[in-house]
């Protein structure tokens, strides 16, 4: 599963906006498998990790991150 920097501390967050040039790089790795509903792993500043799907918001031109927790999370 694919690796996403992210600079938010807080994984308690319903989103991630993925635009900074860390998390770019880490989409631009992806190659081909970046795709809407794709999972990944985003790896907070702390060393925190948290699974996640992608999707594309059109309207500001960025991918954002939207984690994926089980039950009582």
């Amino acid at each position: 599963m694919h690796r996403v920097s992210i600079v938010a501390s807080d994984m308690t967050r319903l989103d991630y906006w993925l635009h900074h040039p860390r998390s770019v790089a880490d989409l631009a790795a992806m190659g081909e498998a970046l795709d809407e509903g794709v999972s990944v792993i985003l790896c907070g500043p702390d060393g925190d990790e948290l699974p996640a799907e992608l999707r594309f918001q059109v309207e500001v031109n960025c991918w954002v991150a939207y984690p994926v927790r089980g039950r009582g999370s």
